[in-house]
């Protein structure tokens, strides 16, 4: 009777596992890395910022150990396990329909890139009468704007049917902005977050909803204040790629670094309320980061509740990045959510449905 042949270990198996390893082991850093402060402790914030095409590495390893039929393989797989706790974060199957007649609260939130951002490459002017236009098509109970430039800012606080206001503006380099909440709800009060060497910020405004009063914050926070489409193009010259890309992740740090700071702000503010929140507007940041986590905790996300497709907000990179976020208390509920895909800005706005329960 023939023995089996017994497979030998040898150095292309040991590559093979330490390669299985160490891409697991990134890819669980990547989870852990929403749990840690960039202000704190900055390192693992890279692993997060790449959690997609981590995990799509170890998808590929683990695909490679079936095909192969390696016992390799339960080292991808079990990496890639807690992924299902994430993925509707990014990717939502589900049916956009309103589930109940019963009608929500509509609420809006939209970041209009100073209306110098149109895809179409469209003047100011006309970019804010399109946006203007757009916007009472929402027909929402609550708008939330990020990036309102002031030179035009009346066509958009003066829409028709929104009689409160609450909004801050910042100076820049001679050109004011900043970020506007239009309510048909009263405000009951209103005040701002700044931050420290930074033109962004969050506003916030107590509305006076049927019986109660809800506080909702209008977040706008650091951004990477950097072109994609330039990056792309300086990182593909191999004379300067090197130094190109030890340039790009340290602006990299630095901003998250910032966003870190301010997020704890804000969320030191949600604390102190004694009323429930909504958290809205332009968080610059992934589902896979401190910053979405922090203002998540206690609230539900909109989009996993009741969002269909992918949830990409940012139009230069569809679908893959999501940055713009509505976010409500465990109590309310999501009956409808879209990402509205329209060229006024280079972020799409995101629409939902509540129902404050």
């Amino acid at each position: 009777m023939k023995k089996k042949k017994q497979r030998r270990f040898g150095l292309g198996s040991f590559i093979s596992v330490t390669v299985l390893l160490i891409s697991a082991a990134v890819l669980l850093i990547s989870y852990v890395s929403i749990f840690i402060s960039p202000s704190r402790f900055w390192p693992p914030l890279f692993f997060g910022l790449y959690y997609i095409p981590i995990a799509f590495w170890n998808l590929f390893l683990m695909i490679i150990a079936i095909i192969r039929r390696r016992r390799r393989l339960l080292i991808p797989l079990d990496a890639l396990l807690p992924s299902l706790f994430f993925f509707d974060m990014f990717v939502k199957v589900g049916n956009n329909a309103p589930d109940e007649e019963k009608e929500g609260i509509r609420i809006v939130t939209y970041n209009v890139g100073r209306y110098s951002l149109s895809k179409d490459g469209k003047p100011k002017r006309e970019t804010t009468a399109e946006i203007r236009e757009y916007l009472k098509r929402c027909e929402a109970d609550i708008i939330c704007l990020q990036e309102v430039s002031v030179k035009y800012k009346d066509s958009i606080t003066e829409l028709p049917n929104y009689p409160y206001l609450h909004s801050h503006f910042f100076n820049d380099t001679g050109s004011s902005f900043g970020n506007v909440i239009l309510s048909k709800f009263p405000i009951r009060g209103d005040g701002k977050i700044t931050f420290k060497n930074s033109t962004n910020l969050a506003i916030w405004a107590d509305l006076r909803i049927g019986r109660g009063t809800v506080r909702l914050y209008n977040c706008h926070l650091e951004s990477y204040s950097i072109s994609f489409t330039s990056i792309i193009k300086r990182l593909f010259n191999k004379d300067t790629f090197s130094d190109e890309f030890i340039s790009l992740h340290g602006h990299l740090k630095e901003s998250n670094i910032k966003r870190a700071e301010q997020v704890d702000c804000v969320v030191s503010s949600i604390n102190e309320c004694k009323m429930e929140t909504i958290v809205c507007g332009d968080f610059n940041d992934t589902p896979m980061s401190y910053t979405y986590h922090q203002l998540q905790k206690q609230h539900k996300d909109c989009f996993v509740e009741a969002g269909n497709g992918f949830g990409g907000t940012y139009s230069r990179l569809w679908p893959a990045l999501r940055l713009d976020y509505i976010l409500i208390p465990e109590e309310y509920r999501t009956i409808y959510h879209k990402i509205e895909r329209v060229p006024y800005s280079d972020h799409y706005p995101v629409l939902t449905e509540i129902i404050l329960d």
